[in-house]
């Protein structure tokens, strides 16, 4: 019998995830463009888009961005669905208090998400979010380790490495005091997650205005540059510490101890032998006939390496930076990199994306939200200036602490757990990306000034701010 009018075809579940992908796509090409017109870094771009498009789509009530409003909420039901076995009200039930599934409450509304009309698409949208950004987390990282080498690494002097270990250090403690006299509802696991977040130099954006300015190759842009490897470094295994500390919700010594030993010797492990497997294992890929084919094995390396890690309890990350610096041979490098272009270009910028489409601007009219962001803002900056007391009198202090302000990825990827483990709430999650958009913005603005020789008065109060490091 042939179809009638009245007898619609139903749509294919894959067909809501392409027109998400037309809609995130559309997203990261003004994203883009707008860096590139205000030459900003790229991750500034799409965290902005994301906030904007998504709040407005929220507002509008376009079921899709109220799901990725409530994405963080979502995720732990999810997780008992898919875990336990159970029905999403019966999940919900166990996450949420009855009085967050009562009318109005954002129990209620996940769960009408979740089993209302749009409950399929959701569905599939969460489950596509979810694999496309953590496809492009570890595409970055892979890129950010082809980028960085073993050599670079190998390179790092003394005075960057006190430089990285304290303002990590120092980023911790403040962090740690502010969190501690604010009015938050965190555990302790929790402030030390929150602190974590906010103790790694981005390194893509620090080359990013290092390279705008023409200084990276100065002995503040080789100091700048040297630690925000070993923060990166730092940052993802204290990562994997607080992940441990939320889930088993105690200070467990023994686990932590044999976390960190694991990291140590993992990461050692690369630094020390990983140009010797690195070395002939590209020399085998070069001889592969198809080109594509070289692009394929050290794709499935890093997946492969990402597995490890997770398995050893550190974050997929790690095992995705230690395969570039790996295979960072430049017989091998150039060529891989460029083929990891396109990929990054699509996957990459949803991660940064959905981070921004989760911040909701109406917890900005509470006051909390304003002196949180405000609190840890001070926290972030402040905690960097032990980098300056230690990079040594051969460089500008001023311009270290400067330099070593900005956040991005890796406080970008603490913020995505942390929002998926339920530790962060939304003044939380919103003061806290707030912060990484500032200190992106910031820093740049910051750092030109201090790096312009015309300016009379930025020299005398960079003069005055480095005799007081000095002292």
């Amino acid at each position: 019998m042939p179809p009638t009018a009245t007898a619609a075809m139903p749509l294919h579940p894959f067909a809501d995830i392409m027109l998400e992908l037309a809609l995130l796509l559309t997203m990261v090409l003004a994203a883009r463009w707008l860096s590139s017109r205000w030459r900003q870094p790229d991750v500034l771009g799409e965290l902005l888009v994301g906030v904007l498009v998504g709040n407005l789509g929220y507002w509008l009530g376009v079921p899709f961005f109220t799901f990725v409003m409530s994405y963080g909420a979502a995720s732990p039901v999810f997780d008992q669905v898919w875990q336990g076995g159970v029905s999403v009200a019966q999940a919900a039930a166990q996450v949420f208090s009855p009085a967050e599934l009562a009318p109005g409450g954002r129990g209620h509304e996940v769960l009408r998400l979740l089993s209302g009309h749009h409950a399929l698409a959701n569905a599939n949208a969460g489950l596509s979010l979810w694999l496309f950004s953590s496809l492009g987390i570890i595409l970055l990282l892979f890129h950010v380790g082809l980028k960085t080498g073993i050599h670079q690494l190998r390179r790092v002097g003394t005075d960057a490495a006190r430089v990285a270990v304290a303002g990590a250090l120092g980023t911790l403690i403040a962090a740690l005091i502010v969190t501690w006299l604010l009015p938050v509802h965190l555990s302790g696991a929790g402030r030390f997650f929150v602190a974590s977040a906010l103790a790694a130099t981005s390194i893509g954006v620090a080359t990013r205005m290092l390279e705008d300015l023409g200084k990276a190759d100065t002995p503040e842009g080789r100091v700048i540059l040297g630690a925000c490897v070993l923060n990166d470094l730092l940052g993802l295994v204290l990562l994997a510490v607080a992940i441990e500390l939320v889930v088993k919700g105690h200070l467990d010594l023994l686990a932590v101890a044999w976390l960190l030993a694991s990291s140590a010797a993992f990461l050692a492990a690369i630094v020390v032998y990983g140009d010797r497997l690195g070395r002939p294992l590209a020399q085998q890929l070069n001889r592969i006939g198809p080109v594509e084919a070289r692009f394929l094995a050290p794709l499935a390396f890093a997946f492969l390496l990402g597995w490890l890690c997770s398995s050893l309890g550190l974050s997929g990350t790690v095992g995705g930076f230690a395969a570039g610096l790996i295979l960072s041979d430049e017989a091998l490098r150039d060529k891989t990199k460029e083929m990891l272009v396109p990929l990054i270009a699509v996957f990459t910028p949803i991660f940064f994306l959905l981070i921004g489409m989760q911040v909701n601007l109406a917890v900005f009219l509470e006051w909390q939200t304003l002196v949180l962001t405000a609190a840890l803002l001070l926290a972030a900056v402040v905690g960097k200036l032990p980098a300056a007391l230690v990079a040594g009198p051969q460089v500008d202090r001023a311009a270290i602490a400067l330099g070593m302000l900005p956040r991005g990825e890796v406080a970008l990827i603490f913020v995505g757990v942390g929002r998926s483990l339920g530790v962060i709430d939304d003044q939380l999650f919103a003061a806290l990306v707030s912060v990484v958009i500032l200190l992106a913005f910031g820093s740049g603005l910051a750092l030109k000034w201090a790096f312009d020789p015309r300016s009379a008065r930025a020299q005398a109060v960079l003069g005055r701010l480095n005799r007081l490091l000095v002292r």
